[in-house]
């Protein structure tokens, strides 16, 4: 049984060369974001560190992909609650086989959102702002997490 937890990130500038760079080689993350702008720094961060990255700007759009690519991690940062928990619910009404257990992060603009978005199946929450570091950091560990896809 996968364990949710809460990540508190620190929204400090790390020092150059202070933290480890995490690698995500062979890692293919679903980033649902329907922040432009976002969107493109998430992407840009996770690739830097060597994911593949499939991108959605829904949680419609991002159930339509769902059936077509097995991602071994679900990045989610929509800015409408509900939007985050039908697409959270679409995922774990899915067949075992079919990504039902993909491990998924989501992240919010508070901490307080934590609790009911992990209690509705989401692994790991966190508020953001937050570094690419951690971001990338918080995808690696839930790929190493048992119902991830086997990496590429």
């Amino acid at each position: 049984m996968t364990s949710a937890t809460s990540l508190h990130f620190t929204t400090g500038m790390a020092r150059r060369g202070a933290t480890t760079p995490t690698s995500l080689r062979g890692v293919h993350v679903l980033l649902v974001c329907d922040n432009g702008e976002r969107c493109v720094l998430f992407a840009e961060a996770l690739k830097y560190a060597g994911a593949l990255v499939t991108v959605s700007n829904s949680a419609d759009d991002a159930s339509a992909v769902m059936e077509r690519v097995r991602a071994n991690v679900i990045v989610v940062e929509l800015r409408d609650a509900s939007d985050r928990l039908r697409l959270i619910a679409a995922l774990r009404a899915l067949p075992d086989d079919g990504g039902a257990k993909t491990p998924a992060l989501v992240l919010t603009g508070s901490h307080d959102d934590a609790e009911p978005l992990l209690a509705a199946g989401f692994q790991q929450h966190a508020a953001m702002p937050l570094r690419a570091a951690e971001l990338c950091g918080a995808v690696a560990t839930l790929a190493q997490l048992a119902g991830a896809w086997p990496r590429l």
